[in-house]
């Protein structure tokens, strides 16, 4: 059996109430961070309560089929950050065990997909996710920006993931910001709303930050961290936008 488990936007204390007594009962268990440096504090306290020893894994540890060969004859649960279906990578482990007539249960918990209502915008009003890498000398893609584009030229606004490595190697708010207009000013396009697009940083955390990227300044916001950008914004989440985060103060 393969048990998927979301632990929840930030703290592994946020996983949903039934996920301890699995936990208890598996054979392996492990925790995935390289889709989300997620705070791990708790990790020792959640042993403790499992009586479980758990596994932290990388993208090396989950992109292969070793869970999945693992949970063939035992009892296997990743715990993943957020919800564990937010990110492709966990769906291939969900269809490879179908492939091998594996059983799996999947264990829903709050994502970023439904947090970033926190921000003022409407959840309903959002296109399709993009995330933006950190980029290097030969790795400068642009494809997060056709989709902003598209969104925006839409009407709905865009949710763009910042590339988090680990806790000292992410992509920052000013950096992306930069990124993005660098973009437009080489193709000569005007696209992203400045004035209302907003990032939030650790997002269900105890020290979350929601501002406008144009109050961001050169500070470190540690990740995880995203930007909101608006495509049309209606009356109601303009006026929840500016009073929740001080526009006009």
């Amino acid at each position: 059996m393969l048990y998927l488990i979301g632990t929840g936007l930030y703290y592994l204390n946020d996983l949903p109430f039934r996920a301890v007594e699995i936990i208890k009962k598996a054979d392996e268990v492990y925790l995935e961070r390289y889709t989300n440096p997620n705070d791990i504090t708790q990790l020792n306290w959640l042993e403790e309560i499992t009586g479980k020893r758990i596994t932290i894994l990388g993208r090396e540890g989950v992109e292969n089929d070793a869970l999945v060969a693992a949970s063939q004859n035992k009892t296997v649960c990743l715990l993943v950050p957020g919800d564990p279906l937010a990110a492709t990578t966990h769906m291939s482990l969900v269809t490879e065990a179908v492939v091998r007539g594996i059983d799996y249960r999947i264990i829903h918990a709050s994502s970023i997909f439904s947090a970033i209502g926190e921000t003022g915008f409407s959840i309903y009003k959002f296109g399709r996710t993009t995330s933006m890498p950190i980029y290097s000398e030969n790795y400068r893609p642009e494809s997060f920006f056709d989709a902003i584009k598209q969104n925006t030229e839409n009407g709905m606004h865009t949710l763009v993931l910042l590339e988090a490595r680990d806790e000292k190697n992410f992509l920052g708010v000013q950096a992306a910001v930069d990124i993005l207009k660098g973009i437009e000013r080489k193709r000569g396009q005007s696209v992203i709303n400045w004035e209302k697009t907003l990032f939030a940083s650790r997002l269900g955390g105890e020290d979350q930050v929601i501002n406008f990227v144009e109050k961001a300044g050169n500070e470190v916001h540690n990740p995880p961290v995203c930007l909101i950008i608006p495509g049309e914004v209606s009356d109601y989440e303009s006026g929840a936008i500016d009073t929740l985060f001080g526009k006009n103060s």
